[in-house]
């Protein structure tokens, strides 16, 4: 479990690292700390650039940060530095780097309150949606010549991934069967939920890794967010395969065991730790809530598009955002935005008809599910999962996933072979329909936003865009307005009082219908 004292916030001692970042007070500490005893922090004005990427379809975060080097300071001093080498932002001893991926990176970025002590007892959840503390390690690293010195660029890599990609732990589905019944059972009988066998490779491959926090270390197993799953595997790690290998292994074949059947998120929460595994359907059904016109627990805030609108006294258009949305003041203006159609060729690639073939080895017989994967079946689906949760003229969103008649009539088709048995009917939907629902969110509407940045704003939550003042109601703003499922989220924080993110979302739906002609080859 994560040592609580390594972020605990006294006034008294981290006054140094209180700065103002685009007009908000903030808490911003950087440790390089190992387990030779050294420990050293960093000041802001010491961090001349912080990059972190947060991306829906990996749940740990990576990074760079670029610290003041001249000198070679960050590993030479052993005392206080005098002279021409001496740099205020510098700390007063060096830090003596391993170079084996176990120098620690503790990273704190918090929004604080000066008037309070500790600062991060404002209150947890608070801080748990606004703040961000995190754990990596460093990896490769670039020396850069400037101007006006020396700087030393660092890759930054999640320790908890780190140690699963190291770590051969030599998984079995038999480890969640009690042991003194294993020869009795039939390799049928070994299989394991998807989920459950994530959960456990997460234990064991983090269970020696005293510095990283996991709700599902120790005797704990209470993940409310952490679904089991409906498919079920019975599998033995290669040799070769490490922690992660498995890892991922499992979460390919996953099926949600939600109503849905579809797709699930593996998600590490950036200030907590804890891992949750939840269904898309689960999360885009949280994003709206129809009755109050409000936004739903996974969305986050509204942002806004400035400019003069259309006419002095135009009709009031209508509202394609959540009447009751959270917003964040010029935190939520939008600098620059750039919005993207579904692209053609791509799009006929990925979203077509999935014919899943598989073996039963004990029947000797062929089968082809031709069913759940046929493309008009799917966008019931999609429709169903991602976009009647969502906002539309009258209730009625109308998704945007078109199928002509090449795709309808199975001209534009794909195989794919389950190397599972017959019986498997989960696993079926997790290497076609899933895969199929997968592309069609992914290839969807998009916007690439750059707005202020705000550290509430994550992948795998929703945002709105919408437009400030009146304008006369159109077709492009019926498919660019409205609310969004975010991609990724990068975060840059640059010099001492910048800070943005660039957000990349898609959008499922039009807010009325296009009245798309679909009958065409």
């Amino acid at each position: 479990m994560r040592n609580a004292s390594i972020f605990s916030y006294s006034k008294d001692n981290y006054t140094k690292f209180f700065y103002t970042i685009n007009k908000k007070n903030y808490l911003f500490k950087l440790t390089f700390v190992n387990a030779d005893g050294v420990s050293v922090d960093f000041e802001k004005g010491a961090v001349k650039e912080l990059y972190i990427y947060d991306l829906i379809y990996n749940p740990f975060l990576q990074g760079y940060v670029i610290i003041d080097n001249t000198q070679d300071v960050i590993e030479r001093y052993k005392s206080s530095p005098v002279g021409s080498e001496f740099n205020a932002t510098i700390p007063e001893r060096g830090y003596k780097v391993r170079g084996d991926a176990r120098d620690l990176v503790l990273l704190t970025i918090i929004p604080v309150d000066p008037s309070t002590d500790p600062y991060n007892e404002q209150s947890f959840n608070y801080n748990k949606l606004f703040g961000l503390q995190y754990i990596f390690c460093l990896g490769n690293e670039e020396d850069i010549v400037t101007e006006n010195g020396k700087l030393k660029k660092f890759e930054l890599v999640d320790f908890d991934y780190e140690i699963l990609k190291e770590k051969k732990i030599f998984f079995s589905t038999t480890q969640l069967i009690e042991k003194d019944k294993l020869a009795y059972l039939t390799d049928s009988s070994r299989r394991a939920y998807t989920g459950d066998a994530m959960k456990k490779i997460l234990q064991i491959g983090l269970q020696d890794n005293n510095a990283v926090f996991t709700t599902l270390s120790g005797s704990t197993y209470i993940t409310p967010n952490f679904e089991s799953g409906s498919s079920s595997l019975f599998y033995s790690s290669p040799n070769n395969n490490t922690a992660y290998d498995d890892l991922m292994y499992m979460f390919n074949f996953h099926v949600s065991n939600d109503s849905g059947k579809d797709f699930s998120f593996l998600q590490k929460d950036h200030f907590t730790g804890e891992y949750t595994l939840q269904s898309a359907s689960k999360l885009f059904s949280q994003a709206f809530n129809k009755t109050s016109d409000s936004g739903g627990q996974y969305f986050i805030e509204n942002l806004s598009i400035a400019g003069t609108q259309d006419v002095s006294n135009v009709v009031e258009n209508d509202i394609k955002k959540p009447l009751r949305a959270l917003e964040f003041g010029e935190t939520g203006d939008i600098i620059d935005v750039k919005f993207f159609n579904t692209p053609g060729t791509v799009y006929q690639e990925k979203i077509k008809t999935m014919l899943v073939h598989s073996y039963h080895f004990e029947n000797k017989s062929f089968n082809i599910n031709c069913e759940d994967g046929n493309i008009e079946n799917v966008k019931k689906d999609f429709s169903s999962l991602y976009v009647n949760p969502m906002k539309g003229k009258d209730g009625r969103p109308s998704p945007n996933l078109i199928v002509n008649n090449t795709q309808k009539t199975n001209l534009n088709f794909d195989n794919t072979f389950l190397i599972y048995e017959e019986d498997s009917d989960f696993l079926k939907l997790s290497v076609g329909r899933n895969e199929i629902l997968k592309n069609a969110l992914k290839l969807n509407l998009g916007v690439e936003i750059t707005v202020q940045g705000g550290l509430q704003r994550q992948a795998g939550r929703f945002i709105s865009v919408d437009r400030k003042g009146n304008y006369i109601d159109n077709d492009f703003d019926n498919k660019f307005l409205g609310i969004y499922f975010i991609l990724s989220v990068e975060h840059t924080f640059i010099k001492d009082n910048q800070y943005y993110n660039k957000i990349v979302a898609v959008k499922t739906y039009h807010y009325n219908d296009p009245k798309i002609n679909e009958n065409i080859s």
